[in-house]
This record gives C-alpha cells, structure tokens and sequence, in this order.
C-alpha cells in the first residue's frame, strides 16, 4: 500500500470517530441522570433553562450592549441589581467560573511578598494567586469528621490564635507597609462535602485584627435563596465572597459572582484585576445567563428552593432505613455552634457493607445510569440543585436502597470488611506538609522528574492534585514523604484522577 492510501486511510479512520459534539449529543439523549454540577441539570423549563440558539445570540460589544470591563449601560444595570439582591456595595460577573474572581480577589487584598492566611483545604486557584502574588502562606487546617475520611470545619479559635501570634511578633507600628503583617484571611466555606464553618465568627475575628476574609462560597451559591439552607457568607460578614452559580444553580458552566461588602475590602482594588484574570472578550450568553439566573432565583426560585430542601429532608428520612450503606447527616459532623451542612450534597458511605466507594459509585453508573459528582475509597457525593425532578430523586433512592439490600445479604462479608473500612478510615487524618522551600520560588526552580517511588524526602516542584474536587495535597516546596507516596499510589490505583503524576508515574522534583 502507498504512503498516499495509508494517509487516505488514516483520514477516512479519523472521519469515522465520535467528536466532541456527537458525544454529548448521544448523552443527552441518554437516560443517565446528573448527580454532578452544573445545576441546571440539563432541563428545559421556561423562564429559567429555556434558552434561545446560542449561535443567534453571542455576539461582542457592539453598540447598545456594554462592556464587561468598563460596564456603563445595560451590564452596569444587571450587576447593581445582582448587588441590591445579595446586598453587597458591588457584585461582578464572572464568566470563567470562581477561578477569575480568587485570583482577583487575592492578588487584590495583598502585595506582592506579603503573607496570607488560608485554609490548607482551598482550592487549587488560591495557591495559584499565593504564587503569582509571591506570598508566603500561613496555614489554618479542618477539623476531621472521623470515619468518613472528610474534612469539616474551620474554628474561629484557630484563626484567632494565628492571628493573635502574628500580631505580637509583629514588627512595625505601621501595619499597612508592614509585610509582615497578614493581609488577608481565605477560606473555603462550605466545602466539596458541604459543611460550612462559623463564618460569622470567624468574620468577627478576622475584623477584630483588621484582616478582611475573602470565602470560597463557590458551592454556595443557593444559600441566599433558600431559609432551609446555611446563611450566606455575605451575611455573615465576609468581605468578600466568590460564589459559582453554575455549580449549584440553574445557569451555565463557567458563570459565577463576586461580591465585595466591607469598609477592609476596597473593591477597586478587586476590580482593577478582573479584567486581568477574566478575557477580554467575554461571553454574552454566559452574560446573560448570569443575569437570568439570578432574577429567577430572587422571585419564583425562592419558592422552588423550599419545595427543593422538602424533597432532600425527606431522602435524609428515607435514608434512616439503611442498615448497611450510611447517608451523611448532621449526627455524623459534630457540628459546633455556628457550623452546618448544606442539605444539597449527599454524601454517601458504604458503612459496614462489602464495597469501597469506587464500588458505589461503578454500580451506580453502570448498573442504574445515575452519575455522581466525585468519588474516592471511603465515599461518594451526589450534587443535587433545585432542578432535580422527583423522579430523579426517587431513581436515586432506589438504587440506594436496592445496593443496601444486596449488601445485608452478604452478612457473611462484612464484618471483615467493617474493620477494613473503620481502620482506613480512622488512618485517614488530616496531614500537614512540611514546607521546604516558598511556593512561588518553588515553582520556578529548576526541576527533574523522579519515579514516584523514589521521590520520598524530595522537594515536590509541582503540585499533585485529586480532581474532583481540585484540593492540593502537594504544592511546590513541600516535602514528600513515604505516607504521601502511598495515598497517591492508591488513589491512582483506584482509578481516579491525580493531577501532577505523568502517565508513566512519575513526579516533578526540586534540582537539589
């Protein structure tokens, strides 16, 4: 055969495979029911989800429609009312997701060199802005909410002894030019699980020691909306607040908002680098999907979300009977004062059966074409949202239900594993990386790679990622250790996703 029929036939091999498009058509065609993000779920209903051809309306900034970036007219309109909502001095709309509105609201709130206190559960976007601002980052961790392999809440009391021994160690009377001074406080609340920390105090705290706190409410975005649910960050206190409408909410993926609201935050200071992190040619349908999401949600959304936490209160019920697989409720979380969960994650164990949660989760897709947002050894999570159906629900619950009753079967299997389950579980507790070297001179340091194997005691030159839900187990400059090695191993062995380890399994490392 000719090189020009080998061509010819590779060309006509190509033309034959499924794209991009194709795929998600044939999905959406599916019976496969979304228990993940966005939360819309891909339902059609008027007044919120019906959605004109987007090709008919993505246009530019031509005359009569605004501008993102410099907004005077009809964008400035939509972005004060989203404010007089949510009751903040100012909201933006964010059209590359909660990502754009962390980077800006970091790189903000500090200067270059300064120092910032953050959760060691932030998201991957927050050591990105540590690392762009070249910050030096002082960690405050979770609690642990044992035997399920989670993280909780963050207390006020951690923030406030931070707080109050960097104060006396501090240097210059003048705070503001002092770099060593923290300049901001960052925490994600809730988290991918859905517990929520004691923001108002902790809000308290930080302006106590004229700090501003910025909250990742990326997964809050329905809080506003619903009585059942846990009071807003921005009520709480936060200055600023950063909320993905798309994940929890009926519009589009990549739409999110950023709210400022405190006499610390100057939201010039925010503002002047969103057009930095966001493009300059912003999507008019993300726009306007923005705006119609948040009208809907300020009048007959309201309505659906008491209907919506109604059909979930009466799940949690349900899930009582279960005498195997465990559902996460507040019992399990030994909520503090001021902390809560956010009733719209379901997060589900499989407790004293014979599966792990990789196991859930594969019969759960193949067996009842129900897809969950994330999954790992110990759980998985079911995202929910004001647009799950009833029978979406009652699908759900039956599959529950019906891998419960297999498993009660299997009595003979289980005892062996509940100790399996219970000892991984209680291993699994929060680890603290020892850093080596700063973030951002980490990052820009001559590298090598290793055999994952023979990277213990090396300094990690990237970050090492588990995705969902984007938390670094590993950033540049930490050390890595024998125990971390064994979690990524399993993880990857698990079949998910680790982020940072090349396909051959090998790690980035510091040239020593």
């Amino acid at each position: 055969m000719s090189g020009k029929q080998i061509a010819s036939g590779d060309r006509q091999e190509e033309s034959r495979k499924e794209g991009l498009l194709e795929k998600l058509l044939e999905y959406g065609k599916s019976d496969y029911y979304p228990f993940h993000m966005p939360g819309h779920k891909r339902q059609i209903r008027l007044g919120i989800t019906s959605f004109p051809n987007p090709f008919s309306v993505d246009i530019t900034e031509i005359d009569g429609f605004d501008n993102l970036h410099h907004a005077e007219e009809i964008l400035k309109d939509a972005m004060d009312k989203a404010s007089r909502i949510y009751g903040s001095d100012r909201s933006y709309f964010m059209v590359n997701g909660s990502t754009g509105g962390i980077l800006s609201a970091v790189c903000g709130l500090t200067r270059p060199g300064g120092r910032i206190l953050m959760a060691r559960n932030c998201h991957k976007s927050v050591y990105h802005a540590v690392m762009l601002q070249q910050l030096e980052p002082l960690y405050v961790y979770p609690e642990k909410i044992s035997g399920w392999g989670i993280q909780g809440g963050i207390r006020a009391e951690a923030v406030e002894e931070i707080l109050g021994r960097e104060r006396k160690t501090g240097g210059k009377k003048d705070r503001k030019e002092n770099k060593e001074n923290i300049q901001a406080v960052f925490i994600t609340s809730p988290t991918y699980e859905g517990i929520v920390s004691d923001i108002e105090k902790i809000a308290e705290v930080c302006h106590r020691y004229g700090v501003p706190l910025i909250v990742d409410e990326a997964h809050g975005a329905h809080f506003p909306f619903g009585s059942a649910f846990p009071k807003p960050a921005l009520e709480c206190g936060a200055d600023v607040v950063i909320q993905s409408l798309h994940k929890t909410l009926p519009s589009l993926t990549q739409t999110a908002i950023l709210h400022v609201k405190s006499r610390l935050a100057d939201p010039k200071r925010v503002e002047r680098y969103l057009p930095v992190f966001q493009t300059s040619s912003p999507s008019y349908v993300f726009l306007a999907s923005i705006e119609n999401c948040i009208s809907y949600m300020d009048g007959e959304g309201r309505r659906e979300m008491d209907a919506y936490a109604g059909r979930l209160l009466n799940f949690m019920k349900r899930a009582q009977k279960l005498r195997m697989l465990r559902v996460l409720d507040d019992l399990d979380c030994g909520l503090s004062d001021g902390e809560a969960r956010d009733l719209s994650k379901l997060v589900i164990s499989p407790g004293r059966s014979a599966l792990l949660g990789t196991d859930l989760a594969a019969q759960l897709r193949e067996r009842f074409h129900l897809e969950p947002e994330m999954v790992c050894r110990s759980h998985v999570i079911l995202m929910t949202s004001l647009l799950d159906t009833e029978e979406g629900l009652e699908r759900l619950w039956n599959a529950v239900w019906a891998m419960d009753e297999a498993e009660v079967q299997k009595t003979d299997k289980t005892a062996g594993n509940r100790a399996f389950l219970e000892m991984g579980q209680d291993s699994e507790r929060i680890v603290r990386p020892c850093c080596l070297r700063s973030l951002s001179d980490a990052w820009n340091a001559g590298k090598r790679e290793l055999p994952l194997e023979e990277a213990a005691g090396r300094i990690s030159g990237g970050f090492i990622t588990v995705y969902p839900p984007g938390i670094p187990m590993l950033v540049p400059g930490e050390q890595i250790t024998g125990e971390m090695i064994d979690s990524i191993t399993e993880n990857r062995t698990l079949g998910l996703t680790v982020e940072g380890i090349s396909e051959d399994g090998k790690i980035e490392v510091i040239e020593e």
